[in-house]
């Protein structure tokens, strides 16, 4: 496709992936997704939950995707499942232990059903409002499965070092999928987005780089990641945490500290987390060795930003969603 519009919409590319996964027929159209009800920026998130996120940097917003919108969202999950693009990661079976901890990036692109909800579903315009900004630049997606019985964790580490932009508007928006207690979900460290650190970086996997994504050290000094648990044991920290049920979203800074545990297989339930990570008025492109751009580029995701340049500039792979994009009943304003 020659843009995201024709990523989204072009007919041959949804019938190509609507054959995936197993030959299972996908129940989602290009029609039915244009009917699937959007996100209302001002309802989800009201100006006391802005001012709590800009103070502690994280927050959860309750059902602000409807159920229709989970069962297309969970079928196409249950396709990349099966049919994984470039850039994914099998952080189990790279450590070599129990379960199933499926790590995919730029579904969007690949998938009609995660390019309806980036570009339409309202979900920039809400990423827009919690920011404070005018614009909401889609920088990727991301699509986390852990099935029961998955040792591997999520460690802890901030976003911002992973990646080669930088600006105070950068958040994501992960929404549940599945019923999640706060036990098996996402920690954060509270206000540790008003110290933000550059910390070297790993894959998920435990080693310093995994098949598709290399993270080069450089020369760079880094800061070092506290010992997050013993400080919140010693009461040094306060970590926020949340149960969540399908359609509440998680919503965060990137310079927040944040891990999470394994699934373990007394759960005997499925945890899927759908990321969306947004880039506002702020950000522009800061290259520097020890970044994920390099596997980007190496599965031609190489947006040609160069240091100093605005997001903005662009548009085919990170399009701005504060208003939706070619959709009927779109319009609607951020802020």
């Amino acid at each position: 496709p020659e843009s995201a519009l024709d990523a989204a919409t072009d007919p041959l590319m949804h019938r190509r992936v609507a054959m995936s996964a197993l030959g299972r027929r996908r129940l989602s159209s290009p029609a039915t997704l244009r009917t699937l009800p959007r996100i209302d920026p001002r309802a989800a998130i009201s100006d006391a939950d802005i001012d709590q996120l800009n103070e502690e940097g994280a927050i959860v917003l309750r059902g602000i995707l409807a159920p229709e919108w989970i069962e297309v969202l969970r079928e196409a999950a249950e396709a990349n499942l099966s049919n994984p693009g470039p850039l994914c990661d099998e952080h189990s079976a790279a450590q070599g232990t129990a379960g199933r901890f499926h790590d995919d990036q730029f579904l969007w692109r690949r998938h009609p059903e995660f390019a309806e909800y980036v570009l339409r579903s309202g979900a920039g315009a809400l990423a827009a409002r919690a920011m404070r900004s005018s614009t909401a630049h889609i920088f990727y997606d991301q699509l986390f499965v852990k099935e029961p019985g998955t040792t591997a964790p999520t460690p802890w580490h901030n976003d911002t070092s992973y990646w080669h932009m930088e600006g105070q508007q950068i958040c994501s928006i992960w929404l549940a999928l599945d019923d999640v207690p706060a036990s098996r979900g996402l920690s954060y460290v509270k206000g540790s987005h008003k110290h933000p650190l550059r910390h070297k970086i790993t894959n998920f996997s435990g080693d310093a780089h995994s098949g598709v994504n290399t993270y080069s050290a450089g020369a760079e000094s880094f800061d070092p990641l506290p010992d997050v648990e013993a400080e919140a044991a010693a009461g040094k920290c306060e970590l926020l945490r949340w149960d969540v049920k399908p359609g509440d979203a998680l919503v965060f800074y990137s310079a927040m500290l944040h891990g999470a545990p394994g699934n373990s297989s007394n759960s005997g339930a499925r945890r899927r987390g759908y990321a969306t990570r947004w880039c506002g008025d702020d950000v522009h492109c800061a290259l520097r060795p020890g970044t994920m751009a390099d596997g980007w580029a190496r599965a031609g995701l190489d947006a040609g930003l160069v240091t100093g340049q605005h997001i903005g500039s662009a548009t085919e792979l990170h399009p701005d969603c504060a208003v939706a994009i070619g959709g009927e009943g779109g319009g609607w304003a951020a802020t």
